[in-house]
Parts: structure tokens; C-alpha cells; sequence
């Protein structure tokens, strides 16, 4: 079964990011996605596979397809490095497309996995906790995990 710590850890082995700043990271994108109301399109589909294809196309609306139209001033990019706690615009970037391909390759080798990890995401985060406060860039993984 597909977690929030499976996917972390992928993204920390191919990237060489800390395990905990990799699920910062992956967390602030499955976040924005749910707080943007794009996790309706997880459940939207009937017939086979519309689960899949609705999340291949979030992704794909998010970032262009493998992620190529996101940029330093991207909303998502902005979130991602807000509550990661990312210094640098650039890195943040960076990651956040490497997250997206990321999660658009799971798409594509485990469906299921992935909108069971975004549904269950969806569950625990309320539908839209946010982190508001300080710089302690942990709280917001504490609050869903």
C-alpha cells in the first residue's frame, strides 16, 4: 500500500533530499491539489481506469504535463516552498516539478495507489488546513501524517 512515507522516500533517493523534507514536499503538493478542489476529480470518473485519468489529468493541468510549465511565480511553487520551508525560489521549483513527475509516473505504475494515498490525504486534511503559522516548516506534516 502506497503512503505519504513510500512516496517521500522515492522522491529523497532520486533527488538526495532529506527524507523529511521530502515529505514536506510531497505533502505541500498533495495539499494544494485537495485545497484547490482538484481532489473531486479523483472520485469523478465512471468506468475503468477514471480514477487514473482524472488524476493524470490534474497533474497535467498542474504542471503542464511532466511538470514543464512550472515555474518560480507558479501558485504551487509558492505553496510548496511556503510550507517546506524553502529558501530558494529556484530549488523550490525544482522540486516541485520533480514531486509532480513524480506523482504523474505513480499515475501511471500504480493508480490505485496513488488515489487511495490522495483520498486518505484528503480524509486527514480536513479538506483545507493550511499552515498559517511561523517557520517551523514540520507543523504542516505533523497536522497531516
Amino acid at each position: 500500500m502506497m503512503n505519504i512515507d513510500n512516496l517521500a522516500s522515492i522522491f529523497s533517493q532520486r533527488n538526495g533530499v532529506q527524507q523529511s523534507m521530502s515529505s514536506s514536499i510531497m505533502s505541500a503538493i498533495m495539499g494544494y491539489i485537495m485545497q484547490k478542489g482538484m481532489g473531486s476529480m479523483l472520485s469523478g470518473g465512471s468506468g475503468s481506469g477514471g480514477g487514473a485519468e482524472g488524476i493524470k489529468s490534474m497533474l497535467s493541468n498542474l504542471g503542464g504535463g511532466s511538470g514543464q510549465g512550472i515555474n518560480q511565480d507558479h501558485e504551487l511553487v509558492k505553496h510548496v516552498q511556503h510550507n517546506a520551508g524553502i529558501k530558494d525560489p529556484q530549488q523550490a521549483s525544482q522540486y516541485t516539478r520533480q514531486g509532480l513527475d513524480l506523482m504523474n509516473e505513480q499515475a501511471d505504475k500504480n493508480p490505485q495507489g496513488l488515489q487511495s494515498l490522495l483520498g486518505n490525504f484528503l480524509g486527514a486534511s480536513g479538506g483545507g488546513q493550511q499552515n498559517k503559522g511561523g517557520s517551523d516548516s514540520g507543523s504542516f506534516l505533523d497536522n497531516v501524517i
